[in-house]
């Protein structure tokens, strides 16, 4: 699933923001290929090397057994 935290994907998109605007005012469109490549790592969640953290994990959690559980409706 998603290997990247939000804070990280959040910075992707403004770094993808940054390129997208340096490549209008200095007129050089082949960075625009460079954005998209970054908007699709961010989408995708995809992380190039590193360690995994404990925060993009999933851990499941028990229910309790000393409460009942509810009923819908």
């Amino acid at each position: 699933m998603f290997r990247l935290s939000i804070a990280s994907t959040i910075l992707r998109y403004y770094f993808m923001m940054l390129v997208v605007i340096i490549a209008v005012y200095a007129g050089q469109t082949w960075l625009v290929v460079v954005a998209m490549a970054i908007a699709v790592s961010a989408v995708l969640g995809y992380r190039i090397g590193g360690e995994d953290k404990d925060e993009s994990k999933v851990i499941r959690m028990k229910a309790a057994p000393d409460k009942a559980q509810r009923k819908a409706g």
